[in-house]
């Protein structure tokens, strides 16, 4: 139980932020900022298809509202430059 443990905690907490990290150095900040927005609405897409969970209005209308959120951000900073 305790190799699991372990296992569990490496792989799904100092891993993912060591590659976090990298991907600040190597495309900026903001780039993964607008690319971690895209989390929960790939949560849902995967929910819906591997395990067969319905989806709710309220989650495509915030689905809608954070790609949108995204869409901004990114066109926002294109015209800044």
């Amino acid at each position: 139980m305790y190799v699991y443990s372990f296992s569990m905690a490496i792989l799904s907490t100092v891993i993912p932020s060591y590659l976090v990290t990298e991907g600040i150095k190597r495309v900026g900040s903001d780039n993964v900022a607008i690319v971690a927005s895209i989390g929960p609405v790939s949560t849902i897409a995967m929910a819906y298809f591997f395990l067969d969970e319905p989806i709710f209005f309220a989650q495509i209308v915030g689905t809608i509202l954070i790609l949108m959120g995204v869409l901004l951000v990114s066109r926002q900073k294109r015209n800044a430059l």
